[in-house]
């Protein structure tokens, strides 16, 4: 029996921020993870953005904060600017009958304003691992007194090379603190990291298969390398979406893919890491507000990117890790809308393809765009490096070909002049599959 907000005995200001918002029962990991985290009891939560996690690790640590004290008591750790901005926004949202002072801290702008704010003193610190080790280190922020620290998307903080300041920053905090880690996938790194910072946590699991709706229409299709800005302008030709969302495999290929696409005058703008803090907000702005139909951009952007009128996400490299592919095309078909989302499979982009079509325990549809000249796809390469990724028209060798394209069927759909392609499999079905809300 699925429990109300008010069976967890929240002070009444949390209640009372709750009801403002609407907001009565918990979320499936709000209902398993607040008894574990209101007893004191360190906690794994391995869950994506868009299952309520923000409000699951909030509420325990408003349950017992002693607000106006000088030091922080709390520091959430954030992946990127734009996700601590919206832990932060949450912060203050549902902890302001309690005077809950929240101090945000990220890098890429002036420090000069979260200096004075720690200044001034604050309850709650959340930022991102480079700003608040400098500020450690510096002095200006002291974690002496602090009594609760969150990692939130801890496999993400891996993957951008953070890892090694969250172990710093850790080693600084008090050990009688109480931890909480969320992450959409558990690798061995932050399994190491759990060993050696948490005590006895508790696991708790969202399975995955519950959070994929049907609002959003896959498709792959299978491209030589070499090929792949030209079979995208093709497709975006035909489809002409109104807004949508490019996903690179690194951030130089992010600004070249976007150049490219300017040249075919598409009106793009690319979003990474290496962007200002100041640019980054307003590629954002100006994306939101529909200035501009198009951002090419990392997996960085796919968790806490709240667009919710993207009809096309496009992914341009394959996502290393299937979970990828879900937080990807998650950003289209919201908000009761239709989406759609098209990858481009190269010939060694086969065994990722496999794993994705597992996750979602469905085949998705390869299509191939009628009147576009294939050239052949070369055989997968074998080897223990890296996949070479990014393309463009340079790259690829020349080999066998994977598809007998003379044979197939056209694909018939409504709006066929939009270039939906033609089935590897005529006798499969539309598949419909996608992301969570954020």
């Amino acid at each position: 029996m699925s429990k109300n907000f008010k069976d967890f005995g929240l002070r009444p200001e949390s209640l009372r921020a709750l009801d403002e918002a609407g907001y009565t029962l918990p979320t499936p990991i709000q209902e398993r993870a607040l008894p574990i985290l209101l007893d004191g009891r360190d906690l794994i939560g391995v869950a994506e953005t868009g299952t309520g996690k923000t409000l699951a690790f909030l509420l325990p640590i408003f349950q017992t904060l002693e607000p106006d004290r000088r030091d922080p008591q709390a520091l959430v750790v954030c992946p990127t600017r734009e996700l601590a901005i919206q832990v932060a926004d949450e912060a203050e949202r549902f902890g302001r009958h309690l005077g809950v002072r929240t101090v945000l801290a990220y890098g890429g702008t002036s420090s000069g304003e979260q200096k004075r704010r720690l200044g001034e003193g604050c309850d709650l610190v959340v930022g991102t691992p480079g700003r608040l080790l400098d500020f450690l280190s510096s002095a200006w922020l002291t974690v002496r007194r602090v009594r609760f620290v969150v990692l939130d998307e801890a496999d993400r903080m891996l993957d951008m090379g953070f890892i090694n300041d969250v172990d710093a920053i850790l080693r600084k905090t008090p050990m009688s603190r109480q931890t909480m880690l969320f992450s959409a996938t558990f690798p061995d790194e932050i399994r190491r990291l759990v060993d050696r910072y948490m005590l006895h946590p508790e696991t708790v699991r969202m399975h995955r298969g519950t959070k994929v709706t049907r609002t959003v229409d896959h498709a792959f299709y299978p491209v030589a390398a070499r090929q792949k800005q030209q079979l995208l302008a093709e497709l975006l030709e035909r489809e002409q979406p109104e807004k949508f969302l490019v996903f690179t495999a690194t951030r130089e290929g992010t600004s070249e893919l976007a150049l490219a696409l300017r040249r075919r005058r598409w009106d793009v703008i690319s979003l990474s890491s290496l962007l200002s803090q100041a640019n980054r907000e307003r590629a954002l702005t100006t994306f939101r507000r529909g200035e501009c139909r198009a951002l090419v951009a990392t997996d960085v952007a796919a968790r806490g990117l709240d667009i919710t009128d993207i009809d096309l996400v496009v992914n341009y490299d394959v996502p290393m890790q299937p979970e990828d592919y879900v937080h990807r095309i998650g950003r289209t078909g919201r908000a009761k809308r239709l989406g759609r989302a098209i990858t481009l499979v190269t010939e060694d982009d086969e065994r990722r393809a496999r794993d994705i079509e597992r996750l979602l325990g469905e085949p998705v549809p390869r299509l191939e765009l009628e009147g576009f000249t294939y050239e052949p796809r070369a055989n997968p390469r074998r080897r223990g490096g890296r996949d070479r990724r990014g393309g463009g028209e340079g790259g690829g060798g020349r080999g066998t070909g994977t598809g007998r394209r003379g044979g197939r069927k056209r694909e018939s759909r409504a709006g066929g002049s939009r270039g939906r392609g033609t089935r590897s499999d005529p006798a499969a079905p539309p598949r419909r599959a996608g992301g969570e809300s954020a």
